[in-house]
This record gives structure tokens, sequence and C-alpha cells, in this order.
């Protein structure tokens, strides 16, 4: 196989005019492309066979019977698990007189994800996580956004078109990384003229074969690889991330030597003060030295396959039990086409016993294990993935006892919340990297309007929000002054059982004390996400009501006593 350099894929376009530190950036990013894109050959291999697999479309299937879906269904069920745990953002302020602005950045954050559609960009991660292992999130600043003040914006993006650094399993320790997109010629040069008549066309690259029917045709296709790469400031000790375009063999953009329209002074620093690649990956499962994880479908394909040749074996032994086959002796008179005439009811023939001459065979039953075995492997699936019968809210195993389908669920629920942890330690990395955008890229002084329920409590809000930046401190930004703490939202059912069984013990703690809760305050929490800190504000600001009425009754009636003797003296008279 041809090793691809930019000299080769600029064939069928002119050379285009670089100095000599672009020709160094364009040689450099497609030197660690190709080296990227063999040491990651045989992870997207994988991604891509679990696709077919989710797909329907197994590499060794029947002919005849149907794929088997128990692992789809496994995969579905694993990915709405994540969905009801959908991750939530609260921020912690790390000092006493950033508290109030924390709240607000909580708010702040919401409103984010909320305009960037993070729940439908949330379940796209989670079947990339689920599927093929990785789910890819990108924090980028989005200058067009708000009416073109800009705002932070996130995106979901397939690991199949993400090519991370092979050699580390930290996706920031790598030497850089690369974002593709499969596009068209006419399309780049539309989009960067500066380029047109020097984007080449490269069919024939290996990573554009797995496009197959859905690769534009007419048009001469090409791959707009998008290259993130770091540099170290040994002087200021900081790292600054710097981003460059690429197509073809030509040089689009480059944030670093402020070519194709970039501002070279307003990227000195980088393109983002974190000093990150603005990429979060979601792995289900962790491999070991490697940047990519594995999925459920990495674990189980084999019971996947050893169930679909279990299902061919039933599906031929029923094919071959609705055919009978007749043997007939020759010369015997009877006539074969009588025979094979279903449609024929009497057939005459000469002789004494038809046993002698015909005899009719039909396929035995298949032995009962091969169903036991069946549907073994798909109960045994069901149960290893944590997506067993009564997780999926479904009844069966003949199991009855309550105790024991509450451990059977109790076992599904741990695999599934050790994988929520996972994906919420990667959430708060991504929401890090939101915070730090947004100090960046604000203008001092901006508000937001927050209108709707974005804070814990799931109260009604509509008021304006000053948004804080830090300032620059040297030669990089002041370090935002939150903790990132996540939870997790109130659609998740088991979690709202929780909540309310804590509100409920609250309550009855606040009528032992002798101050009950307020109905009104006790409903409010009922229908909004619950904090420990969210209910202890709704218990102070309950006492707080409370001291207050009780004031205003002593007043009350100490306004009372003194109008009496008053009333008393005016009868005397």
């Amino acid at each position: 196989m041809e090793r691809k350099t930019w000299e080769t894929m600029g064939r069928g376009a002119k050379m285009q005019p670089l100095g000599e530190a672009e020709q160094e950036l364009l040689r450099r990013g497609y030197e660690l492309f190709e080296r990227f894109r063999i040491g990651l050959t045989e992870a997207h291999d994988e991604m891509r066979r679990a696709r077919m697999i989710r797909q329907l479309r197994q590499d060794e299937r029947s002919g005849t019977a149907p794929a088997g879906n128990t692992l789809g269904s496994c995969v579905d069920n694993a990915i709405a698990d994540q969905i009801d745990n959908l991750p939530e953002a609260q921020l912690l302020p790390e000092r006493e007189e950033t508290a109030r602005s924390a709240e607000e950045m909580s708010d702040v954050v919401s409103y984010v994800l909320y305009h960037a559609g993070w729940p439908g960009k949330y379940q796209t991660i989670m079947e990339d996580a689920v599927v093929t292992g990785t789910g890819v999130a990108e924090v980028f600043w989005d200058a067009e956004a708000e009416d073109g003040e800009g705002m932070v914006g996130v995106l979901a993006w397939h690991p199949e078109d993400f090519y991370p650094d092979p050699a580390v399993e930290n996706l920031q320790d790598g030497r850089a990384c690369f974002k593709v997109t499969h596009t068209t010629v006419d399309w780049v040069e539309a989009h960067y003229p500066h380029a047109r008549g020097y984007v080449g066309e490269d069919r024939s690259l290996p990573w554009q074969e797995g496009l197959g029917e859905d690769a534009p045709q007419d048009d001469a296709r090409t791959t707009l690889i998008e290259f993130w790469y770091k540099r170290y400031d040994a002087e200021s000790r900081c790292t600054r991330v710097h981003m460059a375009q690429m197509a073809g063999g030509a040089l689009l953009y480059s944030t670093e030597l402020g070519f194709g329209g970039a501002d070279k002074a307003a990227y000195a620093d980088g393109v983002y003060a974190h000093g990150q690649y603005p990429f979060t990956l979601y792995k289900f499962r962790h491999v070991w030295r490697r940047p990519f994880g594995t999925g459920l479908i990495h674990d189980y394909r084999e019971t996947q396959s050893a169930i679909d040749r279990y299902t061919k074996y039933i599906d031929d032994n029923a094919r071959q039990s609705s055919i009978q086959r007749h043997f007939i002796r020759r010369g015997s008179g009877i006539n074969a086409e009588d025979v094979a005439d279903m449609r024929k009811t009497i057939i005459e023939w000469e002789g004494s016993d038809i046993r002698e001459v015909l005899q009719t065979v039909q396929a035995q039953p298949l032995n009962g294990q091969v169903y036991e075995m069946l549907t073994y492997l798909a109960d045994s699936m069901k149960q290893d993935c944590g997506q067993n019968q009564f997780t999926r809210g479904e009844a069966g195993l003949g199991v009855t006892a309550a105790s024991a389908i509450e451990a059977l669920q109790n076992a599904g629920n741990k695999i599934t919340r050790w994988h929520t942890e996972i994906f919420k330690d990667a959430f708060r990395e991504m929401v890090e990297q939101i915070i730090w955008v947004l100090s960046e890229y604000l203008e001092p002084g901006r508000t937001l309007r927050i209108v709707g329920g974005w804070d814990s409590t799931g109260q009604m809000r509509d008021r304006l929000v000053t948004l804080i930046a830090p300032g620059a401190e040297g030669a990089g930004l002041m370090r935002p002054a939150y903790a990132v703490r996540v939870q997790v939202q109130k659609n998740n059912p088991m979690q709202i059982q929780a909540d309310n069984e804590f509100l409920q013990q609250v309550v009855e703690v606040c009528a032992k004390a002798g101050q009950p809760m307020p109905p009104e305050t006790v409903v409010r929490l009922m229908e909004g996400y619950r904090t420990k800190n969210s209910v202890l504000a709704a218990l102070e600001e309950s006492s707080r009501t409370a001291q207050r009425i009780a004031q205003l009754e002593a007043e009350n009636e100490a306004l009372r006593k003194g109008v009496m003797p008053l009333e008393a003296e005016k009868t005397t008279l």
C-alpha cells in the first residue's frame, strides 16, 4: 500500500505556494495523520464491525434464518439506562466570595447545554460509547451563535472519524489529534476560496473505503482534516494548543501561522487558554495504553454469533421438517408424478403392501439441548451485561420471590451505576472546558437572560446573570474559582424514588421537632431535583418564615393587650 504524504495528496491539483513554515506544518500534519491512521486501523475496523452488528448485519449470518437481536436489545437498554442518568453540573465555590457567582454559573452551564441540544448529543455519545466503545464530545466557541455575540457549543463526533495519538491512553498526553470530514473538492473550495485549484482528490485513500455508496460519486472526493497540536512554552511553562485545517494536500487554515484568514495576534496564546485539546472521550470500558475504549458489542459479539448459529440450526430443521421426501422402488408401477402432486388424494397401483415399494422420510426433531442452549446463551448475556429481565421491567427466569427479584435488579443496577460514574467523570472534564471557554471568550460585563428551571430545585426563574470572566495573569488565564460536581438529573425513576424517601424522612424529622415543613415546600422539592443543599435551603427558608410568623403573632398579641385596657377604661367612663 502506498504511503500517503502531502505531496501525493495534492495529485490532480496545482502546487500551493507556501512559505517554509507553512510547508513544514503541512508536512508534519500529514505525516502524523498517516501514523495515527495506521496505528488506529485495527480499532476503527473493530468499531465498524460493531456498527454492522448493531444494524443486524453480522459477518457470520445465515442466508435463511433471521439475525438475532438479543445483543441489540441489551445495547438499547444500556443506552436507555444512561439517558435516565443524564448528568447535570453543579458548580461549587472554592472561596466564600465566589459562592453567588458559582450558583449563577451553574445556571449558565445549564443554559449552554440546553441551547447546544445536550440531551440529543448525549444520546448520540452514549450510543457511540456502548456500541463502539468511545463517544467523542467537542467543546468549542461558536462566534456566530447568539446573534453574533458568540456562545460555547458542544458537538458530538463519531469516533470512526477521530484520530487521537495511538501511543497514549490519555487524549491530552498525545502528540496531536485529528478530526476528519469526508466531503468533496467543490465544498472545500467554496468554503476556502483562497485554496481554489490547490485541493486534490483523494478518492483512493484507505479511510474512504468504509463509506461505500454513501460517499459522493459524481464529484471529486476529498477529506477535510482538522489538525490539533500543542506547543510548549518553556519560558512561561504553559502549553498552547493550536489548530490547522488541510484537505487534498492543501493548507487551508492555521491559527499558529495566521494562515487562511486567521488572526495570528489573537491566537498568540493558542486557540484556548486551557491549553487542552477541545475533546472529551466517553469510554464504556477503558483499555490499557489505548486511546479508545471497548463497548458492549466487543464483549458479547461471540455470544451473539453462537445465538445466531443455534437459531440457524432451528431454522434449518424447521425447513427440512416441512418437506417430505418419498422413496419409490423403480418398476413398482407407482407414478412418481402422482405422488408428488399433493392435490391428488387417491393414487391407484397394483400390489399388496405399499410400504414395500414406497417410503416417506421426514427430518427428525432437534435435540432439546439446542433450544436449552439458545435460551441459556440469551439469558446469560442479559445477566452478565446487567440487562436481565427484571432491570428491563420484564418477568422471567422462573423467579417469583420479591427478595430474589430485588437482588437481580440490584445486580443489574450495579453495572449501570459503574458505567454512569465513568461517564460522569468525562462529563466533569467537559464542563470544566466549558467554564474555561466561557471565561476566555465572553466579553466582560455581558449579561444573559436565564429563563426557566435551570436551578437545582427546578424553580422557574427569569433573571439577568452577569458573567464575570477572570482576567489574565501574566501569560495565562486565571483558573476559574469553581469545582465541578456532577449529579444525575431527575428523570431517573430510581433516583426519584430515593430522593422522595430522603425527603419523606426530612419531613418526619421536622414534624417531630415541632417545625413542620409547609406542604407547598414539600411539593416544590418533589417536582425538582433535590440535593442536600437545596433541602437545607428550603428548611432554612421555612424556619425564617416560621420565625417571622411567630414574631408577627407576638406583635399582634402585644398590640391586642395594649388596646384592651383602653377599651376597659372607656367602658368605665
